[in-house]
């Protein structure tokens, strides 16, 4: 409530958020009590993802500008293929730790098979440039620092009824060279490699 009521004071143009789990809803709790939201921008990562969105129920916010997972509204055959599956499985919706922890496990199988070992130089050779299926469609980890290319839904919070949901979310690939370092970069800053 100190920490809320101290931003409140300072009269913010906008606040950026990375709260997660039980302190996000405490932040939603006090920062909804003391109107620190209002007519405010809040940026908040993780906040649309349904694991950290569905416990703040009906104080969920209106507006906020969030990454997450509607997984009720991503119409991809990926991603319904995922979904269907989930459900059936654990007759549950899946949340965004269940997305990447499923393409974890098809990378790493992907990577083992591409290296015909589990030896950690031959992994890592074939995990240059190796191309996974995921729920949100074919990913790669780039030859240059074997990052990942699986994107992020990026849109708003919106309480709908008592229930935390995203609206006017775009999926932001992440191989567009717009979200990673440019290979130059990369090399740049790895020389001794």
């Amino acid at each position: 409530g100190s920490v809320v009521q101290a931003l409140a004071d300072a009269k913010p143009d906008a606040i950026f958020n990375v709260l997660f789990g039980a302190d996000l809803s405490k932040f939603v709790r006090e920062g909804n009590t003391r109107g620190l939201f209002k007519d405010r921008t809040v940026v908040s990562v993780l906040t649309g993802e349904p694991e950290y969105l569905d416990p703040l129920k009906d104080e969920a916010p209106d507006g906020w500008i969030v990454t997450g997972y509607p997984y009720y509204g991503i119409k991809t055959p990926e991603h319904k293929a995922f979904l269907d599956a989930y459900q059936a499985k654990f007759k549950d919706y899946p949340r965004l730790g269940s997305v990447v922890g499923y393409s974890m496990i098809k990378s790493a199988a992907a990577g083992i098979a591409k290296a015909g070992s589990t030896d950690a130089d031959k992994l890592v050779a074939a995990f240059k440039g190796l191309q996974v299926d995921s729920p949100f469609g074919k990913i790669s980890y780039r030859a240059e620092d074997h990052q990942s290319t699986m994107g992020a839904f990026v849109g708003k919070t919106k309480n709908d009824g008592g229930k935390g949901v995203m609206v006017d979310y775009v999926y932001y690939d992440g191989a567009d060279a717009r979200f990673q370092p440019p290979a130059a970069d990369v090399k740049k800053s790895r020389s001794a490699d």
